[in-house]
This record gives structure tokens, sequence and C-alpha cells, in this order.
């Protein structure tokens, strides 16, 4: 009893699940024309990257919108929620997306070249992350209107790492945790090929130009506590 008059939650199943209405949702714009988040040609991919990041931001913004309303539907005014999420940070003017979905395309891109992969299973692979920053997530917050925001920070990963601690090792592991269930259910069993084609991939990095834009990167951590209106 005590537990539930602490949390003040409802059940999460039925209409109020968020897992039920939500399901990888790589941009519906994107894939109604059939435009590849990723062009294997990369003048083709630059002219197209204005379109394929205001896609994901829209689609973002359509989700987690749809995340606070059925959140808020599992809460008693006044109960509390905390959401940690990738985002970007403010002070970097960045495309909105983490390093690793272009790293990843890059990847699949060759097993496309190997014959691994199919063309067109590539062109319809929409990784499902964008990168708010954390004027963008007070933004949709305050517009769905169900939560106030009791306090927000931003924290950088990569503020204190090492280039050298990076390994491929390291890497590779960073690239399954993050992505392996997508890629298995968009590709079937191909992880032991991207595993190859993952290490190959840092191998080339001869002038450590990958190692070095991991740090760099404007991925951070947003932290955002909420109370329900």
């Amino acid at each position: 009893m005590a537990s539930k008059q602490a949390v003040h939650m409802k059940h999460g199943q039925g209409e109020t699940s968020y897992a039920r209405n939500s399901s990888f949702q790589a941009p519906e714009d994107l894939t109604r024309n059939r435009i590849p988040a990723f062009d294997i040609d990369e003048h083709a991919r630059r002219e197209m990257l204005p379109m394929v990041r205001e896609a994901y931001e829209q689609q973002f913004r359509k989700d987690f919108k749809l995340f606070l309303e059925l959140r808020a539907k599992e809460l008693v005014s006044g109960g509390r929620m905390v959401i940690s999420l990738v985002g970007t940070r403010s002070d970097v003017i960045a495309s909105k997306f983490s390093l690793f979905p272009g790293i990843v395309a890059q990847i699949l891109s060759v097993m496309v070249a190997e014959g691994v992969i199919d063309k067109a299973k590539f062109d319809s692979f929409y990784v499902p992350l964008h990168g708010p920053s954390i004027e963008e997530v007070r933004e949709i917050i305050k517009e769905e209107g169900s939560f106030l925001i009791k306090e927000m920070r931003v924290h950088d990963p990569t503020a204190e790492m090492n280039i050298a601690l990076s390994s491929p090792s390291k890497f590779v592991n960073n690239l399954i945790a993050l992505f392996e269930p997508i890629i298995v259910q968009h590709f079937g069993e191909v992880m032991d090929e991207f595993v190859r084609a993952a290490e190959l991939h840092w191998s080339l990095d001869v002038d450590g130009s990958l190692r070095e834009e991991r740090v760099r990167t404007s991925r951070a951590m947003l932290v955002v506590s909420l109370t329900k209106a």
C-alpha cells in the first residue's frame, strides 16, 4: 500500500500502454515517399538531408507527445516522472542526429555492396533515433500540456572521455547494444556479418578521425523532472 501511494500510478496496460501504442517509427514522410534515410550516393544524401532532418524531427515530436499523453493517464494530479533521453547540446550546430546512425548506415552500405543484405531493405531502413535539444523538449512538453517542468539538466557524456580508451571492441559493442534489435528485426540474423563489417570500418580509420569525432559529437544526455498538471 505504501509503495502505491508513493508512486501514484495506474496500470500501464491496454489503451494506456505506450508499448502497445508505439513501435519502431522510423518517419512517415520518408516511408510514404520511399525516401531512404541514408543514401549511398553522397551527392543525393546531401541534397535530401534537410528533408530527412525535418521528417525525423516531426516524427519525434509526434511520438514524444504520445508518450507524454499516455504517461499522464497513469499518474494522478501531482504525480512525478523523470525522463532521461539522448539529445543534442544546445551550443552545437549539428544535424540533430547522433553520430552512431550515420556509422551504422555506412557499415550496412558495405554489406549491401557485398550482397549480404538487400538494397531495397537498406533503403527502407530508418533508425528511430532523433537527438532533440533541451529547448525542443521543453517546447513539446509545454505544447502537450499534461506536465509541468520542475527541472531540466544537460549532461555531456564526452566531457571526460579519453580518446585513448577507445578500442575496436568498445566501438563494436556500443553499436551492438544500441542497434542489434532494430537491425535483426529489419534484416534478419546478420549480426555476424555486421560485426565483421564494423571491425573493418574501424580498422580503415587510419587517421583516427572516427575516434576523434566520437569525442567531438554533439550528443548529450537530457534529464527532465516533471509533475502532472
